[in-house]
């Protein structure tokens, strides 16, 4: 074997080796952007007890659970908070099927800023540019004294269930917790 070819094999064998350091990283991340649920903004959490909730009176609740941040998982991190609202007491037989309870995230569909209870006029309000809603979520369209509201559709309605605990035979609240895009008309879920 000639010294000229032992080179460009030796620089071959290098340039391969190069190649897969940077490429197999590389290629895994792909991969495991590809593996990865479509369904990551959904997440179903248990968030509250049924006889902790009052009638008519909104509580407001943290969405906890796993953050990912490029290469880092921060457990048991606030993802971000919705509003409870119970409507009717429940019934003694079957309170899980009689009782009704609307979650609505406490993100503004305005500009994302965080909606607050008003107990005085017992409604929900943007502090940022004064978006009002009624307990309802549905925006409150402006009368005589207020400004036009800003929001460009209600609060954003999340999908829950009353849940009976196994263990402890207690009723609880899950909510499935999506962010959706601000500014729109039209509820749009975020990628």
């Amino acid at each position: 074997m000639r010294r000229r070819t032992l080179l460009k094999w030796i620089s071959s064998c290098l340039g391969t080796l190069c190649a897969s350091v940077v490429g197999i990283p590389g290629v895994s991340f792909v991969l495991q952007a590809l593996r990865k649920s479509n369904s990551d903004g959904d997440r179903v959490r248990r968030v509250a007890r049924l006889k902790d909730l009052p009638v008519g009176k909104p509580v407001a609740v943290p969405i906890l659970g796993a953050r990912e941040d490029a290469w880092t998982v921060h457990p048991d991190e606030v993802l971000g908070r919705v509003w409870l609202v119970r409507r009717n007491p429940e019934t003694q037989e079957r309170p899980e099927v009689t009782a009704q309870v609307a979650a609505f995230s406490a993100t503004c569909p305005h500009l994302g800023c965080a909606v607050q209870h008003d107990a005085k006029e017992n409604r929900f309000q943007c502090p940022c540019h004064r978006a009002l809603f009624g307990l309802d979520g549905e925006r409150v369209t402006a009368n005589k004294g207020v400004q036009q509201n800003p929001s460009p559709r209600a609060m954003d309605l999340l999908d829950c269930r009353l849940v009976t605990d196994e263990t402890t035979q207690e009723i609880w609240v899950e909510v499935t917790y999506q962010k959706f895009e601000q500014g729109l008309t039209k509820r749009v879920l975020k990628v």
